[in-house]
Order: C-alpha cells, then sequence, then structure tokens
C-alpha cells in the first residue's frame, strides 16, 4: 500500500506574501495604465473642443464682420454685451450659446472642458475694440494703411516673462487649464489664467500667454490662437472685409 509523506501541498505564508505583492504590483501597473489613458482621451478630446471653438469663431467673423466677446459668470454662455462693441471683460470665457457650440455646461452656463472646468476665451482690445465691434474692422481696413492699420496685440510666449515670442498679434486665445485646474504649478500656468479672480474663477488679467511643452508636474494648460492672416482672408472672402 503507498503511502505519503506528510510535508506535501499547500502555499507558505513566504510564498502567499510573494504573490499578494506581485498581484499588487500588477493591479498598480493596471490601475496607472488606465489612469494614464483617460487623461490622454481627455487631452485628446480638448484639443478637438479647442479646433471646434476656432472654426466657430471664425464662421462668426465671416457672418457678422467682427469677434464676439467674452461669456461673463452672469451672462449665461452668451457674450457681453450682447452684439459686441466694447466688451464687459476682455478675458472670460468662451460664448458657447453666441456661437451655437453644443457641450457640457456648468450652472453659470459656461462650457466646459474634459476635467468639467469652463474653458476661458480672451479677445483682443486693440484699435479701439475694432475687433469686437461691428463693422470697425471694415473701416479700420478702408483706410490709407489698409491691413496694417489692425494690430490685434494679445501675445504668446513660451514662458511667462515673454522673453521669447511665438506671435504678438493675435486676436483671440482660447484655453483649457488641464487636470490641475485647481491649482497653479508654475508661473506659465500663473501667467494664463491665474491673475485675477471673478465670480470665483481665476481668469488672466493681461494680454500675455505661455503656450509652452507639456509637463504634468508643472504645465498642462492646452492653448489655441486664431491667425490674424487666416481671419482677414476668411473675412475678405465672406465680403465682411474691403
Amino acid at each position: 500500500m503507498k503511502t505519503y509523506s506528510g510535508d506535501t501541498s499547500g502555499f507558505t505564508l513566504v510564498e502567499m506574501a510573494i504573490v499578494m505583492v506581485i498581484v499588487g504590483l500588477m493591479l498598480g501597473g493596471l490601475m496607472m495604465s488606465l489612469s494614464q489613458t483617460t487623461e490622454n482621451t481627455r487631452r485628446s478630446d480638448v484639443q478637438t473642443q479647442l479646433a471646434e471653438i476656432n472654426e466657430a469663431l471664425y464662421g462668426y467673423a465671416q457672418a457678422n464682420g467682427r469677434l464676439p466677446c467674452p461669456a461673463t459668470t452672469t451672462s449665461n454662455g452668451a457674450e457681453l454685451p450682447l452684439g459686441g462693441g466694447v466688451c464687459s471683460r476682455q478675458h472670460g470665457f468662451v460664448p458657447s450659446a453666441t456661437l451655437g457650440l453644443k457641450g457640457a455646461v456648468n450652472a453659470d452656463g459656461l462650457l466646459l472642458d474634459p476635467w468639467n472646468n469652463p474653458l476661458r476665451y480672451s479677445v483682443t482690445t486693440a484699435n479701439s475694440s475694432a475687433f469686437t465691434t461691428a463693422n470697425s474692422m471694415q473701416t479700420a481696413m478702408a483706410s490709407p494703411t489698409g491691413l496694417a492699420s489692425l494690430t490685434p496685440d494679445l501675445r504668446i510666449c513660451r514662458q511667462a516673462a515673454c522673453t521669447n515670442l511665438i506671435s504678438s498679434t493675435i486676436p483671440v486665445v482660447v484655453l483649457s487649464m488641464g487636470k490641475n485646474w485647481a491649482a497653479f504649478a508654475s508661473a506659465d500656468e500663473v501667467e494664463n489664467a491665474g491673475e485675477a479672480t471673478v465670480g470665483g474663477y481665476r481668469i488672466a488679467n493681461d494680454s500675455d500667454f505661455v503656450s509652452a511643452t507639456y509637463n504634468e508636474a508643472n504645465f498642462d494648460d492646452l492653448i489655441s490662437w486664431l491667425s490674424p492672416n487666416i481671419l482677414y482672408t476668411k473675412m475678405i472672402a465672406a465680403g465682411k472685409l474691403p
């Protein structure tokens, strides 16, 4: 008759501990991978969102001969003032209701990015607010200096100090503050949307903005802007500029 020794089968406590460590590491890696995938998807989604806003702005200018003013915390997603002119605020929020944009909005009617934070919107006040006033761009371009008379003055820089310019003649900037919108990890992020507080929201307060390389720890803003040359070309094609 065959017999069995008593030192068989089962895991020792050490072996079980090793297995648990391995499983924990695998699950941790999986969670990190899923988190990064989600973040990458959100950044891709907001890039698409920014591109759609830019196209809506070009289309609005072609139809109305001007750019819309920013929405405010009390305008429910519409530009303020309605009909343009001298904007209530130069720096505010995407006027999604005025542009007819779809998307999630918060209790103040402000269009949200994938992190549920309102998208910021700034417009130049150059030429006595000609860019947001009906017929004023056309009047300026009809002057002897023509196109050169229009001088949008928002600046896109590579750092907050703005010693390295990307462009100094931008009419409109649209901004998502990214995942870390509730805090500011660098002076570059403060430059984009941390210089003033209005209605409980942080916004810009001058003409400089930063477009820098993504860095999870220091800079995760996503920024887009309108090209003045493309804007003028589209408006000329639509008969809104001479």
